[in-house]
């Protein structure tokens, strides 16, 4: 009996010692290089080594454009981009993903969570080779354009289906001020890693709305506002704009709808050249209806 009572005693003492042990505070979540977690229980900051981890394959998954739709989620890169989209749309930033090969982080939000991935897993991801840590970003919603209503200003329509050339051209249209850019069926995903780059980040800026396969712009509610960029027509160099109007370039290689389109304009260049680049073609059409409807400062 007296053996039991000393054992409750003891016990006793242990839960109260335990219960008076003092905590220890954090150290603030973003530093120059985050500490590295004591403990599985830290969620700010995790280890990543496993191909086979989930988070892995969600990041490898927004390379194409099922994983971009199935998540909801893109992968920015570069420094600069990185910088001006924590900036300007803190609300879109969701992780930042960084290896032991790098020294400086980005300032991010605290409710970024980071990842610290093995060497070889973070230069799968990589692509572009940037050698800076990568945004994982909600991707903003995209309307569906109606495009049997009249047009407001200038607006272009896009089927292009590289990338890059996306990229370029959400550039150009940020640049000149495009009120709406309508992204065909046909196009690539304006949210894949390689398009977010062409664009230098100005796909988070420009007004993107969801527009049908080609072929539907041939209905004749919807090609009376279009005017399209092909290798015959009006000459663009002298040709008046009018200043409502919806711009459709050729996919390169596949051209353009057998469609009665309200005009088609051509770029006046040297026999030697078949064509232009769709994504450069684009940027001069733009430039060309400034000329007659200038931005206002």
């Amino acid at each position: 009996m007296l053996v039991l009572l000393e054992c409750c005693a003891l016990f006793s003492l242990k839960l109260n010692t335990k219960k008076d042990t003092p905590t220890i505070p954090m150290t603030s979540r973003f530093q120059t290089m985050p500490p590295r977690p004591s403990s599985p229980a830290v969620d700010h900051e995790r280890r990543i080594t496993s191909t086979k981890n989930i988070h892995f394959k969600r990041w490898v998954s927004l390379c194409e454009r099922k994983g971009i739709q199935k998540h909801g989620q893109c992968l920015v890169a570069g420094r600069k981009i990185i910088q001006e989209t924590v900036s300007r749309h803190p609300t879109l930033c969701k992780e930042y993903l960084y290896s032991s090969q790098h020294h400086e982080l980005p300032e991010v939000p605290e409710h970024v969570r980071a990842f610290h991935l093995a060497d070889t897993l973070f230069q799968q991801l990589d692509t572009a080779g940037t050698a800076f840590p990568l945004l994982v970003c909600h991707t903003p919603m995209v309307p569906s354009a109606n495009l049997s209503v009249p047009p407001e200003g200038v607006e272009v329509l896009c089927p292009l289906g590289n990338p890059n050339n996306l990229g370029t051209v959400i550039r150009s249209c940020s640049a000149f001020g495009v009120q709406k850019l309508i992204v065909l069926q046909e196009a690539a995903n304006p949210f894949h890693p390689k398009t977010i780059r062409a664009s230098s980040g100005t796909i988070f800026e420009q007004s993107l709305w969801e527009g049908p396969e080609i072929r539907d712009l041939s209905h004749p509610e919807i090609c009376r506002w279009i005017v399209s960029l092909d290798l015959k027509g009006n000459d663009l160099s002298t040709w008046q704009w009018p200043e409502h109007i919806r711009l459709l370039v050729g996919e390169e290689g596949l051209g353009l709808p057998d469609a009665q389109f309200q005009h088609t304009v051509m770029i006046p260049q040297a026999k030697t050249v078949d064509s232009l680049n769709a994504a450069m073609a684009t940027s001069i059409a733009l430039f060309a209806y400034r000329q007659q409807f200038p931005l206002s400062s």
